[in-house]
């Protein structure tokens, strides 16, 4: 489990607070005893978006450090769409900005009634970040992603479940509790068969040719995985698998 900690503040994404979580997050994917990774943030909620207070520095706008800024954000959204490992958002109130681009990102998100969404960029002269232009429509559609980027306007959670922002809706202090549940349901899967199709996902829509010459590219790999074999041994044996991710 990875928690934005920052409470008092709602959790901003620092300059600190990038570096520790793409820190942490290219750990937790790497490490073989992680099976799965929970994103939540402390003190009932999620991530308020970027720190304000590093935005406003003196001396004018820097755009070379505005670059430095949003790579760290970059490939840690890299890592949550595209890395091996299932990633689950488990939101509670603010999830703004980037929180919102972190959660879009995620293979499943969570949250708790009173949940708030939203995407104020263009309130302060920005574009969406964090790849939100590509995840956001994704789950809701060309046509709200639009209108949630365009007007800037605050998603609450029912209304965020019901257009796919949010896949699971629970009673709110619910979603740290629920997502660790749903972490567990993904151990019954070998996990290089998810690593395979999370990189399926996020190479896109693409063709029928292009998801078929990928499948040729990664079933005969995995056919030879240890997990495979486990796989066909449990199933037969009628018991539960036990994966290794070899």
């Amino acid at each position: 489990m990875l928690t934005l900690n920052d409470a008092e503040r709602l959790n901003p994404l620092s300059d600190d607070m990038r570096q520790a979580f793409l820190a942490a997050l290219e750990a937790a994917m790497t490490d073989e005893a992680v099976r799965s990774i929970v994103l939540t943030g402390a003190g009932g909620n999620f991530t308020a978006g970027a720190d304000i207070r590093q935005l406003m520095l003196a001396g004018g706008p820097d755009p070379a450090r505005s670059r430095r800024r949003l790579t760290p954000l970059h490939r840690a959204v890299e890592i949550i769409a595209g890395g091996p490992k299932p990633v689950i958002a488990a939101v509670e109130g603010a999830a703004f900005g980037a929180g919102l681009s972190f959660a879009s990102a995620c293979d499943f998100v969570i949250a708790g009634e009173g949940a708030r969404f939203g995407a104020a960029f263009g309130k302060i002269g920005l574009t969406a970040d964090c790849g939100l232009v590509w995840s956001l429509p994704q789950r809701v559609g060309r046509t709200l992603a639009r209108d949630i980027m365009f007007t800037g306007r605050p998603v609450k959670a029912e209304e965020a479940h019901r257009i796919g922002i949010v896949d699971m809706l629970v009673p709110a202090g619910g979603a740290l509790s629920a997502a660790l549940t749903k972490a567990a349901d993904y151990r019954g899967i070998a996990p290089l068969a998810i690593a395979a199709m999370k990189s399926a996902f996020v190479r896109g829509p693409g063709s029928l040719n292009d998801a078929l010459a990928f499948e040729i590219q990664q079933q005969p790999m995995l056919s030879m995985t240890s997990d495979h074999a486990e796989g066909v041994a449990a199933f037969r044996e009628k018991r539960q698998a036990i994966f290794t991710g070899h």
